[in-house]
Parts: C-alpha cells; sequence; structure tokens
C-alpha cells in the first residue's frame, strides 16, 4: 500500500505457522488429532513428566523436506533442534523445542499472480518445532484455563523476507501455500481450527527509500480477511 498523499511505502513480512497431520506430536507417541475436549491427547511427555525424553518425529522431518522442495528451498542436511526458553502455563516443559541456527529449509521462493502482476516472495527459511498449548481466559470470571491437548504438536514455521507491499500480496500469499500443503498432504491447514497462522510485520518508509524502519509485529493471525485488516490498520496508523 502506498499513500501517495504522503508517499509513504508498506514493507510487510510474515511468519507463517503450519500444523502438520502426523499422527502422533512432534516428540512423543501422544495422538495430535484435533479434538474440543480439552486435556485429552496428552501424555507424559508433552506434560514434561521428569525423566521423560523427546524423540523426533520422522513424519514431521518429512514434510519439512517435501515443502521445501516445492517452495525450491536449499535442503540443510546437517540440522538440529534447540530449546527456546521461555515461561508459559500452556507449555509444561518451560521452553519450546525448536529451530534457529540450523533450520532444516534455506532459501527459497513462491511465484504469485495479483492484480498487479506477477511477484516472486522470498522465503528465508522454513524450521521445525513444537507448539504450545492454548490459554483460555473468556470462559471463567476470575481464572484462566489451560488446554493441552496442542502441546508438543509437530510445526513448521516458514519466515519471509519483507517482500510483500499490499495487503492483496499477502492474502494471495496465504491461499496460494494453504492450496500447497494440502496438495503435498502435509496439513490441512485450516486456519479457523488454527492449522496455519501467521505473525505479521508492517513497517511503513518513504516511497524509495531503502531503509527498513521499526516494525509492528501482530501475532497468531487466523484468517486471510484478518491479516488484510491487520495490514490496512497498521500502515494507516
Amino acid at each position: 500500500m502506498t499513500n501517495s498523499t504522503s508517499s509513504w511505502e508498506t514493507i510487510i513480512g510474515l511468519e507463517i505457522h503450519i500444523q502438520l497431520n502426523t499422527l502422533t506430536k512432534a516428540f512423543c507417541d501422544d495422538p495430535a488429532r484435533f479434538s474440543t475436549e480439552a486435556n485429552t491427547q496428552t501424555g507424559y511427555v508433552s506434560l514434561a513428566h521428569p525423566g521423560t525424553l523427546p524423540l523426533p518425529n520422522g513424519k514431521q522431518v518429512e514434510s519439512a523436506v517435501r515443502l521445501g522442495l516445492a517452495l525450491d528451498c536449499t535442503i540443510n542436511t546437517h540440522s538440529w533442534f534447540e530449546r527456546k526458553q521461555y515461561f508459559y502455563p500452556d507449555l509444561p516443559k518451560g521452553y519450546q523445542i525448536s529451530q534457529q541456527a540450523s533450520p532444516v529449509c534455506l532459501g527459497g521462493r513462491m511465484d504469485l499472480e495479483t492484480s498487479q502482476g506477477s511477484k516472486t516472495i522470498r522465503i528465508h527459511h522454513i524450521h521445525m518445532e513444537e507448539d504450545a498449548g492454548k490459554s483460555v481466559h473468556d470462559t471463567d470470571p476470575v481464572w484462566s484455563r489451560i488446554d493441552l491437548n496442542r502441546a508438543g504438536v509437530p510445526l513448521l514455521e516458514m519466515v519471509t523476507e519483507p517482500d510483500f507491499r499490499t495487503a492483496e500480496e499477502v492474502t494471495v500469499f496465504l491461499t496460494d501455500l494453504q492450496r500447497l500443503v494440502r496438495y503435498l498432504d502435509i496439513s490441512d491447514a485450516n486456519m479457523e481450527e488454527g492449522s496455519m497462522r501467521c505473525d505479521v510485520n508492517v513497517s511503513v518508509r518513504p516511497s524509495g527509500s531503502e531503509e527498513y524502519r521499526e516494525r509492528c509485529e501482530v501475532k497468531n493471525i487466523n484468517s486471510r480477511r484478518f491479516a488484510r485488516k491487520a495490514i490496512e490498520f497498521e500502515s494507516a496508523r
């Protein structure tokens, strides 16, 4: 979005979480299926009982490589997991198993067709990690409730370069990505169930400038319509 009055250009990058359709969780054999009944898809490992150890899910690795090849990424043959330390009540271990220094897929691209013509969006990387549980704050006037069914579910996180300039480009990208992961049979990508979510990073700069300015991150967006509204709101603000 370019504001012709003030000649400001919008710069957008995405971080997209894709929940995989594996039968079990990322590092244990707890079931990974969607359930509306809270805390029924948990076990010793996903609840972080003392002495339990993670074991990687080979299907998660396979899904990551399949998506990476479809997006012309370089597959990293030396890749490992790390602990991302933070404490939330919906992640019992107190850390998330993720990747940072050596993501499984490097680079890549997706080509788009928009109303303004063809465009290529560069992929920075795709990494594997586990999901956190879900905190529910609106069902009790005093207490928050924790559902750990999703804790440990395998994810791929795709990080794009800041190549988007309009909300339309983001909408087309999310639509095409949803179609791709379904075709590859690695995720149902149902955004309304949280199977695909995105964080939108928005900044603005004078048209013609090459400098990246301070950005605003809007997290856990679960629909293309909300992504468009967030981009338009933050650009105007």
